[in-house]
């Protein structure tokens, strides 16, 4: 259900940035790398990337999320987020800043 979850939240914030068409593909139970891909288009100037969300109801520590995101990168080519559950808000915190990202990368991103 944390996927489920997490995948709303994720389709929140990019329905939010009008340049942006997206896809994203849930995978949940698997033994992959990341739980949800999503592919962006960037409609200003024709970009594609994709990254990864790793989702973690439980506690994980910021060493091992480093850890996979670093592997993630080296193996896959894949930027990789972190999403955990904060109980004390019932929120999906993003490890690094989700939107941050996909904002900088829509404005940045040059052809």
């Amino acid at each position: 259900m944390f996927e489920k979850k997490t995948r709303a939240v994720i389709t929140a914030i990019l329905n939010g940035i009008d340049c942006l068409l997206f896809y994203t593909i849930e995978s949940r139970g698997s033994k992959g790398k990341a739980d949800i891909i999503v592919g962006l288009y960037n409609t200003n100037n024709g970009q594609r990337t994709w990254v990864g969300i790793q989702c973690k109801k439980g506690y994980i520590s910021k060493a091992e999320q480093g850890r996979q995101m670093h592997a993630a990168l080296k193996e896959n080519g894949m930027f990789m987020f972190f999403a955990t559950h904060n109980d004390k808000t019932n929120l999906v915190d993003f490890n690094p800043g989700f939107k941050e990202y996909v904002l900088e990368w829509t404005t940045s991103s040059r052809r």
